[in-house]
């Protein structure tokens, strides 16, 4: 009788501690949300049980938050709040501990209660249980992680302690540094290299204003300097797995395709559910002409993001230059459909005219590639070989 009274216990805390572990992650998301809601005008979402799968969760909104919850056994204890990106410095650190702070308040509230009280035995283990959950979740959070989260789209996110650092680490710069952030966010990457730039001069020598340098030479399409960034990085020794990813893709705009197979091998033997990781490889692929490998990573890209529009775009190509022309139309057909303002659509739009023999259709979409300001440094040659077919 012993022996069975011991297995229904253990039965009884397995079950216990899952609820708990459903409730507290629960409340822990909550923290974050209500003031995420207080500082936003926009909708925030709680996610329970996954990293932001909305599809296969079921949900209920109040008011502007809405909350999705996903029974897996394997994954029930993680959860994820999700708010448009606050400005102000003081609402940024109160939205990142609201989590931390939920869940160790619940903890000792339940001490409490459990010392100053008489309670029977199976309230003991229900308190017992919501205890542990809640100072687990305070302690696996506050604590930094240098480890990345793989969020159910493939991006990379990071625990409320390591959040919390980034956020300190931010506001003991100077002002120049958030007008830096102002300018490329308004796309001024020339202002916005010069005061990245500027601060590093000036002694302001960390990691996270290096890497804003390099996302403004990106988006500048100063390739050559960007990758120049993440050399001294390399040399510093502050380079880290999540880094190949942009490494990668800098490599792949330069042309360096080898070079940018293998930076992103690191980062996806890790990442491996990164989205636009998987589609750059499968687009570098793409480039090599190993046509198979690059539709079997943008399959796998589209089977965690059914609406990738790149990657949609890509695989249709790669069909195309496989010969399975109609199949390829489909799909760079969707990935229009899905977005429209891709100059790389009507790129590849371009060249399945050309692989049917449509010159004239070929050299329209050429043209409107190029007139989209496409990023791609063969479209002047692909605009001349069609037109002379054109007249």
């Amino acid at each position: 009788m012993g022996t069975l009274f011991g297995i229904l216990l253990a039965i009884a805390w397995i079950i216990g501690l899952v609820f708990a572990r459903i409730l507290t992650t629960f409340i822990h998301e909550i923290g974050h949300a209500l003031p995420a809601l207080a500082f936003t005008n926009e909708d925030v979402q709680i996610h329970i049980g996954s990293y932001g799968d909305e599809e296969n969760s079921s949900h209920f909104t109040i008011g502007r938050l809405k909350t999705f919850f996903k029974f897996d056994f394997l994954h029930w204890n993680i959860g994820l709040c999700k708010h448009n990106t606050v400005s102000n410095y003081w609402e940024k650190l109160i939205i990142i501990l609201g989590g931390p702070i939920f869940s160790l308040f619940i903890g000792v509230v339940l001490i409490l209660l459990l010392l100053f009280n008489d309670w029977s035995d199976l309230i003991h283990l229900i308190f017992t249980c919501f205890i542990v959950s809640s100072i687990w979740d305070f302690i696996v959070n506050i604590f930094p992680s240098k480890n990345g989260i793989i969020m159910f789209d493939g991006s990379v996110g990071y625990n409320d302690g390591k959040l919390l650092s980034m956020t300190i680490q931010e506001r003991n710069l100077p002002a120049s540094y958030f007008e830096g952030i102002i300018s490329f966010r308004e796309k001024k990457y020339d202002n916005a290299i010069s005061i990245f730039k500027n601060l590093i001069d000036r002694g302001y020598n960390k990691k996270n204003i290096r890497l804003r340098l390099i996302d403004s030479y990106t988006d500048a399409q100063e390739y050559d300097n960007a990758l120049e960034q993440f050399n001294i990085l390399f040399e510093k020794r502050q380079i880290e797995i999540s880094d190949f990813a942009h490494i990668g893709y800098l490599q792949m705009k330069k042309g360096e395709l080898a070079s940018a197979i293998i930076s992103l091998n690191k980062y996806l033997y890790k990442y491996f559910r990164d989205t636009n990781a998987l589609n750059n490889r499968g687009y570098t692929f793409l480039q090599l002409g190993e046509y198979e490998k690059a539709i079997h990573d943008l399959n796998t890209a589209i089977l965690h993001d059914s609406n990738f529009a790149h990657a949609y775009n890509n695989r249709g190509l790669a069909k195309v230059r496989l010969g399975q022309t109609d199949e390829g139309f489909v799909d760079i057909k969707k990935s229009k459909s899905l977005n429209d303002s891709n100059s790389f659509v009507y790129l590849h739009l371009g060249y399945y005219f050309q692989k049917i023999n449509q010159m004239e259709k070929a050299h329209d979409h050429f043209q409107k590639a190029k007139d989209m300001e496409i990023d791609f440094h063969g479209i002047e040659y692909l605009i001349e070989t069609t037109r002379e077919n054109k007249f």
